[in-house]
């Protein structure tokens, strides 16, 4: 990439969470667009992740960053040198995700005079407390963004249910980086199974200790470990206690150790379900980075899991709450290596053609070209 190249915004209110590999790699991929990421404040825990990159944040061009972000976003002025660092890079659109920042962004598209695009992930557009069908801040964004993408074809279903006219609606699948993921599949000495994921409602922890309970004695060497952190983590530790469970909670851990541990685990267990107040999985990135390291995927029919994950070919899915049939899925694949060792490559195959995120940022900026 050089600096002839256009270049495009990608506006993040706080750069970056540590979760959000998934936007540092769609910007680092592109190919011939450069990015240049735009916010308010800096989030130490992911900044990392974009550090090859130029950034602009409001926070480092003012000294009263809050009330500039309150003018802003009420659209009564913008700190001049925010601005004035913003249009040296000469962007040709701000590329915002997420619901809510996705109105801060086409804020700052206006102000520059530039089309300005919105990626809807999730939790965003699906909890019923973030978006109400048809509610004047729906009718705002839709009206003001010149494109919305979805991460699949649930998300894209969710966003016209909610007022996205069907001419602004793109869907479109973010991929991951493969070179990261090229380990060779070498399985634990026992059975194994891995979650990893937020310790919330959403992801269906519960039903995951249900199903190990139903194991146990079929399996009495299996283990499960669960890699991330949320308000349940003292819920479930308890109910692992109780149900006497071969469960080891270690909390929050790098992607290359996750990488590692997906590398290992004999299946990549998920349960995702639909949360009471409407949240679902948008997608699933790790659900791509299990298939991508050949470990087999096991989830509930929910959200964009049934887009994630090919059900019979690089995974097996049931329906949402079914901790009886989750436990068979399991049991299934645990005593059937040669299914379970075909899924698994399988699985690697399938993210090769459609997920690769070199494919998918070329085929992101034609998005791009349309708008520009």
């Amino acid at each position: 990439m050089n600096q002839s190249s256009p270049t495009a915004l990608i506006f993040r209110k706080r750069l970056l969470s540590y979760s959000e590999t998934f936007i540092a790699d769609q910007g680092q991929f592109l190919p011939r667009y450069r990015p240049v990421y735009c916010g308010y404040h800096q989030d130490d825990t992911g900044i990392g992740l974009i550090q090859k990159s130029p950034r602009i944040l409001l926070d480092q061009c003012s000294m009263l960053a809050r009330m500039d972000k309150l003018l802003f976003r009420l659209e009564i002025t913008a700190n001049k040198s925010w601005l004035r660092q913003i249009r040296r890079h000469d962007p040709r659109l701000v590329h915002a995700h997420f619901f809510k920042d996705g109105l801060d962004g086409a804020k700052l598209a206006h102000r520059l005079g530039i089309p300005g695009l919105v990626t809807l992930h999730g939790h965003d557009i699906t909890k019923r407390g973030n978006t109400h069908a048809q509610s004047k801040v729906n009718r705002q964004l839709f009206s003001r963004v010149d494109r919305v993408i979805a991460v699949s074809r649930f998300i894209a279903d969710q966003a016209l249910a909610r007022g996205c006219p069907e001419g602004k609606l793109e869907q479109h699948y973010i991929g991951i980086d493969l070179d990261k993921f090229n380990r060779q599949k070498i399985e634990t000495t026992e059975p194994s199974l891995l979650f990893v994921g937020r310790l919330v409602e959403k992801k269906g922890c519960t039903y995951l200790l249900q199903a190990m309970e139903k194991l146990k004695h079929r399996f009495p060497e299996l283990t499960l470990t669960l890699v991330g952190a949320g308000g349940l983590r003292n819920a479930l530790q308890q109910e692992a206690e109780a149900r006497r469970l071969r469960v080891e909670f270690v909390g929050v851990e790098s992607a290359e150790k996750i990488r590692e541990r997906l590398a290992r685990a004999w299946l990549f267990v998920a349960p995702s379900i639909t949360a009471d107040d409407g949240d679902a999985e948008g997608l699933g990135m790790v659900f791509l980075e299990a298939q991508a390291v050949q470990t087999p995927v096991i989830s509930f029919r929910s959200g964009g899991v049934v887009e994630a994950v090919a059900d019979g070919f690089t995974g097996l899915l049931c329906a949402e709450k079914d901790s009886d049939a989750l436990a068979e899925n399991i049991a299934l694949l645990l005593e059937n290596n040669q299914l379970r060792h075909q899924m698994g490559r399988d699985g690697r195959l399938r993210i090769e053609q459609e997920f690769d995120v070199r494919k998918q940022c070329a085929k992101l900026e034609r998005i791009y070209d349309g708008l520009c």
